[in-house]
């Protein structure tokens, strides 16, 4: 499925700016497309108010964040990180700037708590999704979905970086994934265990006339060989959680499909230390397995490991108490 970037007007006397603020990004293959709805927002507000100068003030920044009244404290933080950023911009070119974030303005006090699915639940989970009827029409998703859903927490993945797996890169033979499409434009390989690599070449055998053989078919292919939409996994996994007796507890407070890539790192920090390894050599291995950009990133799950089973760090050495730190924010 080839991905069309949304084209926008603005007409504000920040139009130029953020147009080529925008081609900037675009041109460092960043995604615009938060940054453009944002930025697009602020455009009209300053029509609105008629703004007639390019001068990122203080008082016009200020009362445009304040426009939405009750939007959640993550929302806000998004909307002052994306101005951060343009204003940053507006100095490199020259021009005035009088408006800086507040310490602490991107909501670090809110984050997720992920859902840690037991072993008993992720066997629930697949077997509902091993369940699935088959659609009306062409779709093929009850063949699909059950692959997807075991990729997503048997290699960590996010859910994107499942859905645009190719054919080329999945080497069945060898047992490795080739993320070629992380965030961050970061690119990874990463090996399969014995029994999901069993698993994905009985996939790949049995469902050779949907996938075909062309190395850039999508391993995981809608009926037209296309690659599926987030929503459509986010949607069917609702089904597959009330099937499975796990009870949703609402939008935006999960379980989330999202979270079998935190199950993963928990279960694979859990299993490391219970096989004597070097918490530091399994936090690094974990940050690449992951596209961590950065280790603080990882080391969040350590506390995650220690919370969730209590006797975690007793079984760590003494050393590993030390490493975990008080995070306030990490990345998804």
């Amino acid at each position: 499925m080839i991905r069309h970037e949304p084209e926008y007007e603005f007409h504000s006397v920040f139009a130029p700016y953020i147009q080529d603020y925008l081609a900037l990004k675009a041109s460092l293959d960043e995604k615009c497309v938060v940054h453009g709805n944002i930025l697009r927002q602020f455009d009209r507000y300053c029509c609105e108010e008629r703004i007639e100068k390019p001068l990122l003030s203080e008082m016009l920044v200020s009362n445009w964040l304040i426009t939405k009244c009750g939007e959640k404290q993550s929302t806000h933080g998004t909307r002052v990180s994306a101005m951060n950023c343009f204003s940053g911009y507006l100095n490199s070119v020259g021009q005035e700037v009088d408006w800086h974030p507040l310490p602490g303005y991107t909501s670090r006090n809110f984050r997720y708590a992920p859902y840690i699915y037991t072993k008993d639940e992720l066997t629930r989970v697949f077997k509902s999704a091993d369940s699935l009827h088959k659609p009306y029409g062409k779709s093929q998703f009850h063949l699909v979905f059950p692959a997807v859903l075991r990729v997503l927490y048997g290699c960590g993945l996010r859910v994107a970086e499942a859905l645009e797996l190719r054919v080329k890169d999945v080497d069945l033979e060898n047992g490795f994934l080739f993320i070629q499409t992380a965030k961050f434009g970061k690119s990874r390989r990463i090996p399969i265990s014995d029994s999901l690599l069993s698993y994905l070449r009985n996939y790949m055998q049995s469902n050779v006339s949907l996938i075909g053989m062309g190395c850039d078919n999508y391993f995981f292919p809608n009926a037209y060989g296309e690659c599926y939409s987030q929503r459509t996994v986010y949607d069917k996994f609702r089904e597959i959680l009330w099937k499975s007796g796990i009870p949703h507890q609402g939008k935006g407070k999960g379980p989330r499909v999202h979270d079998f890539r935190h199950t993963f790192a928990v279960h694979a920090l859990q299993q490391n230390v219970e096989q004597g390894k070097d918490i530091y050599v399994a936090l690094t291995g974990l940050m690449v397995y992951l596209g961590h950009s950065k280790i603080t990133s990882t080391e969040y799950y350590l506390r995650l490991t220690a919370e969730i089973y209590p006797d975690f760090l007793q079984r760590a050495d003494a050393v590993c108490a030390q490493v975990i730190p008080e995070v306030v924010q990490y990345e998804e």
